[in-house]
């Protein structure tokens, strides 16, 4: 991994690579493909739907530590709500986790 001086990285963004993320603005979906600290501001990637490549979003610190506890909060919801099937039934049911774009002030 680079090194990246004096800058303090959002750590589980592994929790958000596969996600899916609404864009509500433009009333569209993608899966985030891949997350890049290593620049001054973080960029996450992500394939539209009907898209062929993947577009690059640049956002904050912030944002990206609000997806990453949007993602956790999510799965642990779905882990909890999944518990009582997965003892009847036995099934491994893992659920994308769905996040909001976040706005920009």
């Amino acid at each position: 991994m680079p090194y990246v001086s004096g800058k303090q990285c959002v750590s589980g963004v592994h929790q958000l690579l596969g996600s899916t993320l609404k864009d509500a603005r433009r009333e569209r979906q993608g899966r985030i493909v891949g997350i890049d600290q290593t620049r001054e501001h973080p960029v996450i990637d992500v394939i539209w739907q009907g898209q062929p490549r993947a577009e690059r979003i640049i956002i904050t610190c912030d944002q990206l530590r609000d997806l990453v506890r949007a993602s956790i909060s999510r799965a642990a919801a779905q882990t909890q709500k999944a518990a009582p099937k997965e003892v009847q039934t036995g099934s491994d049911d893992h659920a994308t986790a769905e996040l909001a774009e976040q706005r920009r002030a």
